[in-house]
């Protein structure tokens, strides 16, 4: 019997020897592409099993040192907080009437009035706020003092030093708060007009909140959208056809401001009066915990941890991830969200899931920030650790499904992979990534990363597709093997 055993095993040995050397000609014929002779390419491909200790490693190329990891270290973002947090866990955003001012208390909730989000369950960016009135009013109040909203959850650096200042004015560089409102963003829909006369426009949410300068005229389709670095004045200009495309998004500044005079806006539409303004204090739920019974509560809202990670991953959201990020670090310093103790708290993880500390320097949460580094095989560990880890299926389920949804909903075309890829991508500026899982057609399962720095803008398609020629490899080569047999 003993013997027999040692067969099966050297058997298993050979035959994943064979499949080895395939892999390793099909993917150096890929790295041999001219579009990638300039270019600086990592790659670690695993071999799942039941336990850490059966993963075997059956490629790697340059996977030890770190490389600009683009959205691929929401990955990392996002185990952490799985990890810490575990897959039951709800942010909770409350709402509080003390005195004759209601309070609103943020708990870091990216999700929170996300119209994309919520049409999906049929609401609109506002609904919690008209419950809320709803509520209010079954307790005979219509008129309030002040609206207070306390986002001390996360500190007050909403924009970070390292993102591209060129473009905050771009939904996937919202600011990050301790409240947030329809991803930090304002929906504009524009209404066409007969060319020379200026356009309409109408805005989801409707707010005062930020001033448009409108010098947009009806023609050809150039419109142009933007805001002023660290101010709410948003200029509209260029020019609209009848068939203009849109909604157009557009980034505010300091969001839980944003996110307070939308509320005291949808109050006041619902007829309950605001005697006073719209203020920050971020001591207020500090008091509560001491005040007590004079602190009444009107509502929660509660958002489940599943919802974040999916659009942290399979969407790719910037802010979900920072969000995640910037929690982490309350949670575990009981101070305010940073991207200082934010990213310290994604670090700690990394070396409980066995990454050395030399393969990964982190600056924000989503990888926004070029100066993000994280090498293939660290974020092979990753995968690993929440493979055979309690929360498989959670984490699993945050990806996107090639063919399926999310960022991966149009790759993989023409091929029969289309439902067995569950992964994430990345992309900036000279960086393209593909980090995530393979189900082969012999129900093995593989966890691979493939990270791509200094591609010529040019080539990101390309780069894609070869990204895509490593993995069908995979699984072509795992296939083999087993028929081998």
């Amino acid at each position: 019997m003993k013997h027999a055993v040692g067969l099966g095993c050297l058997t298993l040995f050979l035959l994943a020897s064979a499949c080895r050397a395939d892999l390793q000609g099909d993917i150096k014929a890929v790295l041999a592409d001219k579009e990638l002779q300039k270019a600086r390419v990592g790659i670690d491909i695993v071999r799942l099993g039941a336990t850490d200790a059966q993963a075997t490693e059956i490629y790697e190329h340059d996977s030890r040192q770190p490389m600009t990891p683009a959205s691929n270290l929401k990955l990392a973002t996002t185990s952490a907080a799985l990890d810490r947090f575990g897959p039951d866990h709800k942010f909770r955003t409350t709402l509080l009437l003390h005195g004759n001012d209601l309070i609103l208390i943020g708990d870091g909730d990216p999700s929170f009035g996300d119209s994309e989000y919520l049409k999906r369950v049929g609401w609109q960016s506002t609904t919690v706020f008209d419950d809320w009135a709803a509520r209010l009013k079954k307790l005979n109040i219509t008129s309030v003092r002040n609206v207070i909203v306390d986002d001390s959850v996360f500190d007050e650096e909403f924009m970070h030093p390292h993102w591209p200042i060129k473009q905050i004015d771009h939904w996937y560089v919202a600011e990050v708060g301790g409240l947030d409102f329809n991803i930090n963003c304002l929906d504009f829909t524009i209404t066409s007009t007969p060319p020379g006369g200026h356009v309409g426009f109408v805005t989801n949410p409707k707010t005062r909140y930020v001033n448009v300068e409108n010098s947009c005229v009806g023609g050809r389709n150039e419109v142009q959208l933007g805001r002023k670095p660290g101010t709410n004045d948003v200029v509209l200009a260029g020019q609209a056809s009848e068939a203009v495309p849109g909604p157009f998004q557009e980034t505010i500044h300091d969001p839980p401001m944003y996110t307070g005079t939308v509320m005291a806006e949808t109050l006041e539409a619902a007829g309950i009066k605001i005697t006073g303004d719209v203020k920050r204090d971020r001591s207020a739920h500090q008091a509560q915990k001491i005040g007590g019974a004079s602190w009444k509560v009107i509502g929660i809202h509660e958002t489940p941890l599943a919802v974040v990670l999916a659009r942290a991953n399979k969407d790719s959201i910037n802010l979900y991830a920072e969000c995640l990020c910037k929690r982490l670090g309350h949670e575990t310093t009981g101070s305010s969200g940073s991207w200082a103790n934010g990213t310290a708290a994604v670090a700690a993880f990394l070396k409980k899931a066995g990454v050395p500390e030399s393969e990964f320097h982190l600056d924000d949460g989503s990888g926004l920030s070029k100066q993000n580094g994280i090498s293939p095989h660290a974020l092979i560990r990753v995968l690993t650790y929440d493979f055979v880890g309690k929360n498989h299926d959670a984490f699993l389920n945050s990806l996107s499904v090639a063919g399926s949804d999310g960022t991966l909903a149009s790759r993989f075309r023409g091929t029969n992979l289309r439902g067995r890829v569950i992964a994430k991508s990345g992309f900036v500026e000279g960086v393209s990534t593909l980090s995530g899982y393979l189900r082969t057609r012999d129900q093995q399962w593989y966890a691979f990363s493939i990270m791509m720095n200094g591609i010529p803008y040019k080539s990101s398609t390309l780069a894609k597709a070869l990204q895509e020629k490593i993995v069908h490899s995979i699984d072509i080569h795992s296939s083999t093997a087993t028929a081998r047999r």
